[in-house]
């Protein structure tokens, strides 16, 4: 391991709650009729799984009704521990946990849920007495909302009870473990970016340069409240929040999550843990909000790296920048490609930890699934640019503009010669 790699020496010490477990090896399966937009899904998750689609086609109320399904009895602990009490109302419950406006997702007469095979009535999910009871009640996916910049008002994060009972569960849980992250774990070491004891050389290099423009991100208490600032090199006083790029706002708190399920030890440590204590799922919504593609590249990395230590990914995006990974990586693995492919990828120099991630990258499961309007959902894994059908050879409409702009491009090249008399 290079100095740089998370060891026993370098990594900060981890709660057991941050740990990984060894999946079993059926992979799971969410079937859906009918909840909110969503007219028909039937989705098997792989190591990475990415949904694609346009926007108000059910994406989020899939990903949201998934981490229901896994952490019913942790939801429902939170909402105890913060006083929050729906006395077993489903409505009101999908108003608290789905968000405002959200609890005539669920038709009793038409909606239907299946998880790994058993039949779900959601609305017994508005009460723990009424559902299967669980064994396990601690948080086993970690979600990264869209709204994620809203955690960060002004630089400051926030945690659960300053929103609203309509808010999504899922930002409101999250912005709670950033402000823990920040206020509590995180708070006491000042710099929070580039720390070498919170990623490695080869996560942390791209991050500094595509998306931090080499500077360090800090916390300040200048002001007697702690609040992140953004300090670049020549510049006497750090940037305030909202100074920023949109793209750095954007990709801030997701670091933060990140960097708290990044800090997991490596498995050969993790004998001793227990495995009702254990996170395995990490959903992450739309990590390209706001950044450019290196910035992307970089985010994409991350996810890798979360591949690498156990963890079972799902990304919803509208980037081809993701799926033309995906695409290349499946095609590596078709063409018996080797860690150094992978490398090459991402830019990354032959440093153990890079080897190890690519590695890992080429042992995965990727799936790929599109969402539409009025249609059932559609399995376009092999994101063939070559298929008949057209969601899939164009990757869920991400590149059907650019086969537009194509297309009209070389009809008018066409026209033009056939109008000058000139050959083509």
């Amino acid at each position: 391991m290079t100095n740089d790699s998370l060891n026993p020496q370098a990594a900060p010490a981890i709660t057991s709650k941050r740990a990984r477990v060894t999946r079993p090896a059926a992979a799971p399966r969410l079937q859906i009729e009918h909840l909110g937009p969503i007219l028909s899904a039937d989705v098997t998750f792989g190591d990475l799984t990415v949904i694609v689609g346009p926007q108000a086609t059910g994406k989020s109320i899939f990903l949201q009704t998934l981490k229901l399904l896994i952490d019913r009895d942790h939801i429902h602990d939170t909402f105890r521990h913060h006083n929050v009490n729906v006395a077993g109302r489903a409505e009101a419950f999908m108003e608290g946990y789905f968000g405002g406006g959200m609890a005539g997702a669920w038709n009793a007469e038409t909606s239907a849920l299946t998880w790994n095979g058993k039949k779900i009535n959601l609305p017994d999910y508005a009460s723990p007495g009424k559902a299967p009871k669980s064994r396990i009640k601690h948080e086993r996916l970690f979600y990264i909302p869209a709204q994620r910049v809203m955690s960060l008002p002004g630089g400051v994060s926030q945690n659960f009870g300053q929103f609203n009972y309509g808010d999504p569960y899922t930002l409101r849980v999250f912005s709670d473990a950033v402000h823990d992250l920040i206020q509590n774990e995180f708070g006491a070491q000042g710099e929070l970016f580039p720390s070498p004891r919170k990623l490695n050389k080869s996560l942390r290099t791209p991050i500094h340069q595509h998306l931090f423009g080499g500077g360090k991100l800090l916390i300040d208490e200048s002001n007697f409240t702690k609040r992140l600032a953004l300090q670049l090199d020549g510049q006497s006083k750090a940037l305030g929040f909202l100074s920023w790029s949109a793209g750095q706002r954007e990709f801030t708190p997701l670091l933060m999550g990140l960097y708290w399920l990044c800090q997991v030890p490596n498995p050969q440590r993790m004998s001793g843990a227990s495995q009702d204590e254990v996170i395995e799922w990490v959903v992450l919504e739309e990590p390209e909000m706001g950044l450019h593609p290196q910035g992307i590249s970089a985010v994409l990395l991350l996810v890798l790296e979360l591949m690498r230590r156990g963890y079972r990914v799902v990304i919803s995006t509208h980037s081809p920048v993701v799926l033309e990974m995906i695409w290349a990586i499946q095609e590596f693995k078709q063409l018996g490609a080797t860690e150094k492919d992978i490398r090459d990828l991402f830019s990354l120099k032959a440093e153990d930890s890079a080897k190890k991630l690519a590695q890992a990258a080429l042992s995965k499961d990727y799936r790929v699934y599109f969402f539409d309007r009025q249609s059932p959902v559609r399995d376009i894994s092999a994101l063939d640019p070559g298929a008949l059908e057209q969601a899939e050879s164009e990757w869920g409409g991400i590149t059907g503009f650019s086969s537009r702009v194509n297309a009209t491009i070389a009809t008018a090249v066409n026209r033009a010669a056939v109008r000058t008399g000139t050959s083509i």
